[in-house]
């Protein structure tokens, strides 16, 4: 996946990931990407389309090494020249390609340990997503998987609004609509205000970001449950606009139910934003409970209801403190130091 002019959101990651290298002194010799969203057979012939342009590739020759964005799908060409040649690949796993419980995670991730085991190196996202890996394979040894925090962030786009003093009731979610990302718990935590806290609900409202396969599903459940007067549904928003989004908000939910590290709330946090987060790591290592934000259970709406309410029942000096350390504790995801980082390590394991 892979950004494009008329889908911006579209793989942004993978297109992030593909200038960071570049900027740290990389020659990329041929980019193969699928650039759209597709169903059905348009789906299918992009695919197929996609695997024969990296067995070509791959083909030529012309390179020290190849860098696979995901586990599955991207690594489909690789395998009739694990038999042959036998390139130096690195692989850059995201979550779902090493998690994913669902039936097509599971088909495709079929050949992953053969995959695996030819690697030079792997990139995760976090601690905690490369003791995942270990733990799925046991064999796969510690020293070649690189940890590198997704791209880290970009503050010339995420910084904090110094004026900003959180005294407003708008709460905000960036992500995904798909399965796993919470978005029906978060539906109906806020319909579960209307019960709860009457006088909060009346003057709250969600702005979400983000497309997925789930969308219309999630309009559904906003009808169902009679929240549209206060949850408006922005759709695709691009990399550029993200940090002027956060800064409108007053706090960042994010009710994820897996994460391999929680990018949009590293960024929510980076623009000052307290975030009310699911307790699963590795969210929970970013975002301390009554630190910088506050955790809730995962997949219960009732719990998240309750920090909403949790979190403007503050005081505005004890919300401005939550801000302080969400901005202090993203120094470390800087950009610059991320992709430094990370070209070290690539430059480390290439010349074993």
């Amino acid at each position: 996946m892979f950004p494009s002019v008329k889908d911006p959101s579209y793989g942004s990651f993978v297109g992030k990931s593909h200038r960071q290298l570049q900027d740290v002194g990389f020659e990329i010799t041929e980019t193969v990407v699928i650039d759209q969203r597709a169903t059905g057979l348009t789906k299918l012939r992009l695919y197929l389309s996609f695997i024969s342009k990296g067995m070509k590739s791959l083909f030529q020759k012309n390179y020290d090494f190849v860098y696979f964005h995901y586990l599955t799908y991207s690594t489909l060409c690789l395998l009739p020249f694990l038999f042959l040649s036998k390139p130096k690949y690195i692989i850059n796993i995201h979550g779902d390609d090493l998690v994913g419980c669902s039936w097509v995670h599971k088909v495709m991730g079929t050949f992953s340990g053969v995959i695996l085991k030819h690697c030079v190196a792997v990139v995760v996202p976090s601690e905690h997503f490369k003791q995942e890996l270990i733990k799925r394979f046991s064999w796969f040894k510690e020293h070649k998987v690189i940890v590198s925090p997704s791209g880290g962030i970009n503050s010339e786009i995420f910084y904090p609004m110094h004026n900003n003093e959180l005294a407003g009731y708008s709460l905000g979610y960036i992500s995904r609509i798909d399965e796993g990302k919470g978005w029906p718990e978060l539906l109906q935590a806020i319909a579960k205000l209307k019960t709860l806290a009457p006088a909060l609900y009346d003057r709250i409202s969600l702005d979400m970001y983000g497309t997925g396969s789930q969308v219309e599903q999630m309009k559904q459940l906003i009808g169902e449950l009679q929240l549209e007067g206060t949850i408006i549904y922005h759709g695709a928003v691009s990399q550029p606009e993200l940090g002027e989004k956060y800064r409108q908000m007053t706090c960042f939910v994010f009710p994820t139910h897996r994460e391999s590290f929680g990018l949009v709330a590293v960024e929510a946090m980076s623009c000052g934003l307290p975030i009310l987060a699911s307790n699963v790591a590795p969210v929970n290592d970013i975002v301390q409970n009554g630190r910088n934000g506050l955790l809730f259970n995962v997949k219960d709406a009732d719990s998240l209801a309750k920090a909403i309410i949790e979190f403007f029942d503050l005081e505005l000096a004890e919300r401005l403190d939550l801000s302080r350390e969400a901005y202090s504790s993203t120094r470390e995801f800087q950009a610059p130091l991320v992709a430094e980082q990370l070209k070290h390590d690539l430059v480390k394991v290439i010349k074993n």
